[in-house]
Formats: C-alpha cells, sequence, structure tokens
C-alpha cells in the first residue's frame, strides 16, 4: 500500500522525489524516510532562505520547511483512510499510526533546527528569527525551574492555539496541519537554544546543561507536538468528509466519530502535556 501511494503522487520538491526512491515496504521504514526528509527539508529550505538574503531568513525557513512536507501530511492522512476503508483496520488502530507517522516528521523537523541553532552564532540566531524572540527570551532567557512551572497555565493558550490549527487545516488541509509542524518545531527549538547558549554563558554546569535541558523540556514540546497533529488531523477528517460524504451517507456518521476520537485525544494531550511541564521541567531544572 505505502508502494502504491507513493510512485502515484506528485512528491512536491526534488527532495520527496529522491526519498521516493528508496524502498518503503513498511511503516517503520517509511517513517524514518520522511523523518529524514523532513530534516533535510528545514536545513536546505533555511540555508536558501540565508544565502538569498531574505529578510526574517527563519521565517522563510520555517514556510518553506512546511510547504515541503504538505505531500508527505497528505500522504499520512490518505494512507490512514485506505487503512479503514481499504483494510478494515479500526479507526484507533489507523489514526495511531497516522499519529506517530505525523509526530516522526515534527520530531525530526526539532532535530534539524536544533542543529542549526546550535551552530549558529547567538547574534546571528536571534536577527534571523527575531519573529519569535522577544525581550524575554534576549535579555532574560529564563532557563530556569520558575520559568516552566506554570505549565497549567500555559495549557489556556496551549487550547487556543490547538483552536487556530484546526481552524488553518480545516480550511488549508495538509498545508494548515504542515504549518502547525513547522512553526512549533522552529519556534520551540530555538527559543531552547537561545536559553541553553544564555545559561552556558553564565553557569557553572554548562557542559551538562544542553542534556538536562533536553531531558527536562522534550516531553510536553513532543506531547504538544502530538496535541496539535491529532487536532489538525481531525480537521482535516472533517473538512473532507463533509464535502465528499452527503448528510444521509453513513460514513460521514463514520467520519464525525473518528473526529470526535480524535479531538479528544488532542485535548488530552494538551493536558498531559502542561501537567508534564509544569511537574517534570522543573523537577529537572532544580539539577542545574
Amino acid at each position: 500500500m505505502l508502494i502504491k501511494i507513493r510512485d502515484s503522487d506528485e512528491p512536491g520538491s526534488i527532495l520527496g522525489a529522491i526519498f521516493n526512491f528508496f524502498p518503503a515496504d513498511s511503516d517503520l521504514k517509511w517513517n524514518i524516510l520522511i523523518g529524514l526528509e523532513a530534516a533535510l527539508a528545514v536545513l536546505v529550505s533555511s540555508y536558501l532562505a540565508i544565502a538569498f538574503g531574505i529578510p526574517e531568513a527563519g521565517l522563510a525557513s520555517i514556510a518553506l520547511a512546511s510547504a515541503a512536507i504538505v505531500p508527505r501530511v497528505n500522504q499520512i492522512q490518505r494512507l490512514n483512510r485506505d487503512r479503514i476503508w481499504e483494510l478494515g483496520h479500526d479507526g484507533w488502530s489507523a489514526n495511531s499510526k497516522s499519529i506517530v507517522s505525523g509526530t516522526t516528521l515534527f520530531i525530526a523537523m526539532v532535530i534539524a533546527y536544533t542543529i542549526l541553532a546550535s551552530l549558529t552564532d547567538r547574534s546571528v540566531l536571534v536577527e534571523h528569527f527575531r519573529f519569535i524572540v522577544g525581550p524575554e527570551v534576549y535579555d532574560n532567557p529564563q532557563l530556569s525551574p520558575e520559568r516552566f512551572s506554570h505549565g497549567m497555565t500555559f495549557m489556556v493558550t496551549n487550547f487556543f492555539v490547538l483552536i487556530v490549527f484546526f481552524i488553518l487545516a480545516f480550511v488549508y488541509r495538509g498545508l494548515g496541519t504542515s504549518l502547525a509542524l513547522g512553526w512549533n518545531a522552529g519556534v520551540w527549538s530555538v527559543s531552547i537554544v537561545l536559553m541553553v547558549k544564555s545559561g552556558m554563558a553564565v553557569s557553572e554546569s554548562s557542559a551538562a546543561l544542553p542534556l538536562i535541558a533536553i531531558a527536562a523540556l522534550s516531553p510536553h514540546i513532543i506531547l504538544e507536538g502530538m496535541a496539535y497533529l491529532s487536532g489538525s488531523l481531525a480537521a482535516i477528517f472533517l473538512s473532507r468528509g463533509i464535502t465528499l460524504y452527503k448528510m444521509s451517507d453513513p460514513r460521514l456518521l463514520q467520519v464525525v466519530n473518528a473526529v470526535s476520537v480524535l479531538v479528544f485525544v488532542s485535548i488530552g494531550l494538551v493536558v498531559l502535556a502542561a501537567l508534564v511541564e509544569d511537574q517534570w521541567a522543573p523537577f529537572i531544572l532544580r539539577l542545574l
């Protein structure tokens, strides 16, 4: 099934065309390939944006990288549909595999942006990503337990972000979901690297700081990414369902049920991410 879809779809970029040459006869192999493709898309997009001297090159790189993975997001939701309608998988099994694939894209983009930000001078990084770097990050990085001990307060903001990405995915489908993944990957990665760079300049345990930061912050970042992805997939399914099926079509009810499950999953993940941020992140950061 993977090979059939990959051969019949427009890859969307030269990167996608190259990765389509590699065999992907299992979900694991395909997830690895699309993860590598997403990471490379971030690095290539960032290099081109900087090399061409585009103002706010960081914003341009997020836009280009997000656009590059749109075909893969579309394939993820198409695989989901084929697993349910053609192979007879239950909704939970199909949706779980789709979330894993989407999370793979997100984690790969986070890693790529983290590598890029780590290898870039702090002042240059701020210049390219000034749209996300306010005074609270640049002048007062706040990589401290107190900064991440308000997870439950941030939960309200995260619910608002979830609603925004749901609307974007409902209207723009794959592009909206890709923007959710790319935006969060870029914003979180650059912000955390800036905090780590600032902390290493003043911390006595600077060598361990990057590892401690990863251990403290990656759990709730991944959970938030999964929440936004689940909500975006729900929006895509709903958007497609109401345009493909009539109100009397029983398939529409199945779509609505699947959407309801994904919405509840996304809400639960937002709550869980807030709890992890509120409890786990400060606990680890106190080791500094």
